[in-house]
């Protein structure tokens, strides 16, 4: 790769062992995806917090104790330890995940990155906009900023964010580049039946349907209803990258970089498939696990629930008890929470029995209390993987029929949603 002359300086260790280690972390990873140079970068949001694997802890030292500091705004996603709910995690893998997680929380801290702890930062303020260069490594993360704002980002691994976060810089290649980021496959959504159309469950499953259809392929969707919200086409992103590792998808008229399908193919002829209620109704029966009888939990906020849809849970609620046995967790990010505690929403969840997490995320180990046997779930991302993390079953269903199901205490279903 060809380096500027501060990049040079960088490698000669003029900024010192973690920068000089990052760079040439950076510069092999170039090497291999054949990057001929550097490009600068806005942000970073790294991944650095969320496992206390020795391999973390040990490169965090490091960067700590050779003074390393980060050279852009930096964010860190989820940890092990939720502030607001200590205790959350009992058993003594929880207690560890604590420990390790307010070890990490220092580190960056030391090293000037701004602990948000959210899975979702493009809800913050100030979020990058299009065409923004960034570094991201959180899957859901890496599709919203590629896909909806249309900023700049490769799925980038542990230890690669955090290195371009030091030099501010990444190799310029993939999807970092304007020519790499055109749809490769052309999937059509078929018109959705009955209430779907309105509702984030079918988004849900057009994500996982597109994941599974698209392989290494950038997809472009036609048909979305253009009356998607920003949920909406973040719960495509989530789904699409737990199912398909879909870095970046383009939706006709409705993301920026797909004004029209040609602007997103780049004028080029691409293999087309289509998604079908059929897809949709497979989707679905592949992320649940059992269909009708009490439940034991409901997980809300996988990745974390934007403010309206905070404001809705607690609409749906209305007041209403949690039945008793059923575990309510709502997941949000702190910027979120603050919000709605203003707004009265958070007391509302709180007074029917709801427990609201910030820090972390519960479809992952450590277990958390109360998470287990039979969960309703709103996230096709929780859904495909909770099952393989923790000791439960899921049912994916509409944000209604998780709250309803938790008031009754067993499962719920909306007569409108019915696949056929």
């Amino acid at each position: 790769m060809e380096l500027s002359q501060a990049e040079r300086d960088i490698k000669a260790g003029y900024r010192g062992e973690a920068a000089r280690f990052s760079l040439e972390l950076l510069e092999r990873i170039g090497a291999l995806m054949g990057a001929e140079r550097f490009e600068p970068i806005k942000a970073a949001y790294v991944n650095t917090c969320f496992s206390g694997a020795p391999s973390h802890v040990d490169f965090l030292d490091f960067v700590a104790k050779e003074g390393g500091r980060v050279s852009v705004p930096t964010f860190t996603n989820v940890g092990g330890w939720d502030k607001r709910n200590p205790d959350i995690r009992t058993n003594q893998d929880g207690k560890q995940a604590e420990a390790d997680t307010r070890h990490l929380m220092a580190r960056h801290r030391e090293i000037g990155v701004d602990l948000i702890m959210t899975c979702a930062p493009y809800q913050l303020p100030n979020a990058p906009k299009l065409g923004a260069q960034i570094v991201c490594s959180e899957s859901n993360a890496v599709s919203y900023f590629n896909s909806v704002v249309g900023a700049r980002t490769a799925k980038y691994g542990d230890y690669a964010d955090l290195a371009a976060a030091i030099v501010g810089r990444v190799p310029y290649c993939g999807l970092h580049v304007a020519e790499n980021r055109h749809a490769t496959r052309v999937l059509h959504v078929d018109n959705l039946p009955g209430d779907f159309a309105t509702e984030d469950l079918a988004f849900q499953l057009i994500g996982h349907v597109m994941g599974r259809k698209s392989g290494a392929d950038i997809p472009v969707l036609t048909g979305v209803p253009l009356s998607a919200r920003p949920e909406n086409l973040r719960s495509i992103c989530a789904s699409g990258a737990s199912a398909g590792g879909v870095a970046l998808y383009h939706a006709v008229g409705l993301t920026p970089e797909a004004p029209s399908l040609e602007t997103a193919t780049g004028g080029k002829d691409c293999p087309e498939d289509r998604i079908t209620p059929g897809d949709l109704a497979a989707a679905r029966d592949e992320l649940t696990q059992f269909h009708n009888g009490a439940i034991d939990a409901v997980a809300l906020g996988t990745p974390h629930a934007s403010l309206s849809e905070v404001e809705q849970a607690a609409g749906l609620l209305d007041g209403r008890r949690v039945a008793d046995g059923v575990a309510f967790f709502v997941q949000m990010n702190r910027f979120v929470h603050g919000v709605a505690t203003e707004r009265g929403w958070a007391h509302q969840l709180e007074q029917s029995g709801v427990t609201l997490i910030t820090d972390t995320c519960l479809y992952w180990r450590p277990g958390t209390r109360g998470l287990r046997g039979r969960v309703m779930t709103n996230s096709g991302k929780f859904s495909y993987y909770a099952p393989a993390e923790l000791d439960v079953a899921c049912r994916i269903g509409s944000q209604r029929e998780c709250v309803e199901s938790a008031v009754r205490g067993q499962v719920w279903t909306d007569s409108g949603l019915v696949l056929p």
